[in-house]
């Protein structure tokens, strides 16, 4: 089976959900050309090779890269992973990381559950999900992130100890997620009482969505969920 085809046809993207894709500057296009390889479902299995890195964390739907960017740059030592439909987003990061000459993060264009059942088990560290679409309408369910498949794959891949942070401002999302989460038997959710998923974790840099959330006095939901050792 051609894997390519999945994410590609020919020169061509293939649009998730291509309403949310919006127009490409020239040097997007231009550098979305250059990496169409390195992004792709074959390079991802290149992953397995890098063994020098302290941490190895994944970003579900990046968006607009800011997080991976800086924590790159701060943490040259782990590797971070981004996987994104967004092309824009993917674009612009990429012209980020050749501005910065970035060794240590790699990206993955498409549906991040094609690229989650491939992780090798036990490799992630951490896994990040950052303000999710909600897809609130019930007919497209289907296409959030978190569901029992997405949920035991991230359970394989991650390491004993390794942490899940999944952060939104949604409330009915929050609930989908913590539902998904807890009911899996490979994770505990780290708080002491259920109102600590109101309180964000310090360690981490404030985002896009999560800074426009609290400049509209939204209060986002922090969940950190922790897989028990085996």
């Amino acid at each position: 089976m051609n894997l390519k085809m999945n994410f590609f046809n020919g020169k061509t993207f293939k649009n998730y959900f291509s309403s949310r894709n919006r127009s490409l500057t020239k040097d997007q296009q231009l550098i979305l050309e250059l990496y169409q390889e390195k992004i792709s479902i074959e390079s991802f299995f290149e992953l397995e090779k890098l063994n020098d890195f302290n941490l190895k964390s994944l970003e579900i739907g990046f968006g607009t890269g800011e997080k991976l960017l800086q924590s790159a740059i701060s943490y040259p030592d782990n590797l971070f992973i981004g996987i994104e439909y967004y092309k824009k987003g993917i674009a612009q990061l990429l012209l980020n990381i050749e501005k910065h000459k970035l060794k240590n993060i790699r990206l993955f264009y498409g549906d991040a559950f094609d690229y989650l059942k491939l992780l090798k088990t036990n490799f992630l560290d951490e896994v990040l999900i950052m303000f999710p679409d909600p897809w609130p309408k019930k007919r497209h369910w289907k296409r959030r992130i978190i569901n029992n498949s997405s949920v035991s794959e991230i359970s394989r891949s991650l390491k004993s100890n390794g942490r899940v942070l999944f952060y939104t401002d949604d409330k009915s999302i929050a609930f989908w997620g913590l539902r998904h989460f807890i009911f899996n038997k490979n994770f505990i959710w780290a708080i002491d009482k259920p109102l600590d998923c109101k309180n964000r974790i310090l360690s981490n840099q404030i985002t896009r969505y999560e800074r426009k959330a609290l400049k509209n006095n939204i209060q986002p939901y922090y969940f950190n969920f922790v897989k028990q050792e085996q």
